[in-house]
């Protein structure tokens, strides 16, 4: 059956999240577990990626048009389109705008490709202002961000960020950390490569321009409901009930009733013992 072929073009941010919403509708349905998160895939450089070239169709005749079977086509602009003389004989005028590559042509460049041995090709270096949007991000930005991203969801699923509604575990914080604790221009990868961050050594304070921020905008603490856990939390709102149990019984009650009448009585006990040596005390010789 004939098969129209369209350029696809996408880039490695596209990839990432069609594939994270399939793996999260699959979740959700129950297909497959939530430990998709402590996925082991390293997303390589974006030399490595192998993109398809094509997205096959099939030939459906109320949806295409017969001139593009067997060929692979991208739109073309073009400025001015009645200024194109075109003859009939040997093209068609439903190739206007269309740029067309036979498949037998794509198939055998890629036959070639995959039989030939690999010849390292030196790139032609860039800097970073010269590339666009696209290239500077897939080069500069993804590759030591997705990593952080990566760390940053198995520590929210330890903290069990996703099964409650409030939590004090804060992402942006640990991708701060993340970024500035791990950043390779001023740290040794080789010694600090398999390394979890410390919240003591490694804290979001200790990095200089985060601790001149919160002097001049401080923070508000965290309410204990966030930072205990739930132990913690067990613990102290069961001694707390225990506690007033016993209070509860008549006897303390009557003990604490009167530690409470021997307080009030001898609340200015200092001045009483003072005024009583005072008047005692004999008078100086003339």
């Amino acid at each position: 059956m004939p098969i129209i072929t369209v350029g696809k073009e996408t880039n490695l941010w596209q990839d990432i999240c069609s594939e994270f919403a399939t793996k999260r509708a699959q979740a959700e349905t129950g297909a497959i577990s939530t430990s998709f998160l402590n996925f082991e895939k390293k997303y390589p450089d974006n030399s490595e990626i192998k993109k398809p070239l094509t997205d096959k169709q099939i030939y459906d005749p109320s949806k295409h048009s017969p001139v593009f079977c067997n060929y692979s086509y991208n739109h073309v602009t073009i400025d001015d389109i009645t200024q194109i003389q075109i003859d009939t004989r040997i093209s068609h005028p439903a190739c206007i705008n269309y740029a067309l590559i036979p498949i037998d042509h794509i198939q055998r460049e890629l036959t070639r490709s995959t039989t030939l041995v690999h010849r390292p090709i030196t790139p032609i270096k860039k800097g970073p202002k010269e590339l666009s949007t696209i290239e500077y991000l897939e080069k500069f930005v993804y590759p030591i961000l997705l990593k952080g991203i990566e760390q940053l969801l198995i520590e929210a699923e330890k903290r069990k960020c996703l099964e409650r509604k409030r939590s004090a575990f804060n992402a942006l914080d640990y991708l701060t950390r993340y970024l500035f604790y791990k950043n390779p221009l001023r740290i040794n990868l080789s010694e600090e490569k398999n390394q979890q961050l410390s919240d003591i050594d490694q804290s979001l304070e200790n990095i200089p321009f985060v601790h001149t921020h919160f002097e001049q905008h401080p923070r508000a603490p965290l309410p204990k409901s966030l930072l205990w856990s739930e132990e913690e939390a067990a613990l102290i709102i069961q001694s707390f009930y225990r506690g007033y149990r016993i209070r509860k019984q008549p006897d303390v009650q009557e003990l604490r009733q009167w530690q409470r009448e021997w307080r009030d009585a001898n609340r200015n006990i200092h001045d009483v013992v003072e005024d009583f040596w005072r008047q005692h005390t004999s008078s100086p010789p003339v």
